[in-house]
């Protein structure tokens, strides 16, 4: 069976969590947003859903479903928004009651973990309207859609999908962050602030990795992450955040040190998560014990401030 892999999420849409997705969705203030059913589009930033009024018809299942998916097929959207569906993406269904099985062509898996996750979440919004169906399950080719830690997505139900609306006060919130980066010479770290605006339902340790992951923004400060590397997963449990990268973490594309890596992570998330240990994991099938020479891997590291150079005294 073909495996669909899917990394790590942008900042503004998360990747698939265990209990559900979180998805913005627009409200079109062109359309009467009482309507009994909505059809879906994407917004301009393609960042969030957009809905708009759907009138169809006959409310007859066997109706709803075959106007709903030659419209998604046809890539109908409105003005100012963009089709659902990219351009070679077409789609089929069965129903195995109360379960609809939608089929798509491979060019499912050409989409962006970004575009899936909207194009996922608009399909399953749509067609739950259609009475009688109370569940959604994907396939690809006719073979079952597998998430990023290769399982099976199975049936999306109403539930799968948190949703609110990017105009709610408490939708969004902003945090200073110290994040650690290295110096010229690799061998220290120095702090960088770092003000971001995320989804409140974005947990702090994926924004600040995330953020660490990009890069610096000060001049003299260095990179300690190398370019492309994956975030595969982030918890905390028990007073432990538990990090988990791919291979490209290992990368010795960065001339630093190999300690700086490891503590410009550590250091930065202990900074703003509520964790006195940090856990680091590189690989996914097959996981490396060490980073580079000595920095043994599955072990708890502490924050490190005897590496962290105050810059105002060095200059």
């Amino acid at each position: 069976m073909k495996r669909l892999i899917y990394g790590i999420f942008t900042v503004l849409l998360l990747g698939i969590l265990l209990t559900g997705c979180s998805v913005e969705v627009q409200e079109d203030q062109d359309k009467n947003n009482t309507a009994e059913y909505y059809l879906y589009d994407i917004n301009g930033d393609e960042t969030a859903l957009v809905r708009e009024a759907y009138t169809p018809e006959e409310s007859t299942a066997e109706y709803m479903l075959k106007d709903m998916m030659q419209r998604m097929n046809n890539k109908e959207s409105g003005k100012e928004a963009i089709s659902l569906l990219p351009d070679e993406l077409q789609m089929n269904y069965s129903v195995e009651a109360p379960v609809l099985v939608v089929n798509f062509n491979s060019s499912y898996k050409d989409m962006s973990a970004a575009r899936e996750i909207l194009v996922r979440a608009g399909v399953v919004k749509s067609f739950l309207q259609v009475p009688g169906i109370t569940a959604v399950r994907f396939t690809v080719e006719n073979e079952e859609l597998l998430d990023s830690r290769g399982n099976p997505v199975g049936d999306m139900t109403e539930d799968t999908f948190a949703e609110f609306t990017g105009n709610e006060p408490d939708a969004y919130c902003s945090n200073t962050f110290t994040l650690y980066f290295t110096d010229k010479e690799g061998t220290h770290l120095v702090k960088e602030q770092r003000t971001v605006r995320y989804k409140r339902t974005i947990p702090k340790e994926r924004i600040i990795l995330e953020q660490l992951m990009k890069g610096p923004m000060e001049k003299g400060h260095y990179p300690t992450i190398p370019e492309n590397t994956e975030l595969l997963n982030v918890t905390i449990a028990d007073g432990v955040c538990y990090v988990a990268f791919d291979q490209m973490f290992s990368s010795y594309a960065l001339e630093v040190s190999e300690k700086i890596p490891v503590y410009s992570v550590v250091n930065s998330l202990l900074d703003a998560v509520d964790a006195d240990k940090v856990q680091i994991t590189v690989g996914e099938k097959e996981k490396l014990d060490t980073f580079g020479q000595k920095m043994a891997l599955y072990r708890f590291y502490e924050r490190n401030d005897k590496l962290v150079v105050d810059e105002k005294e060095t200059k």
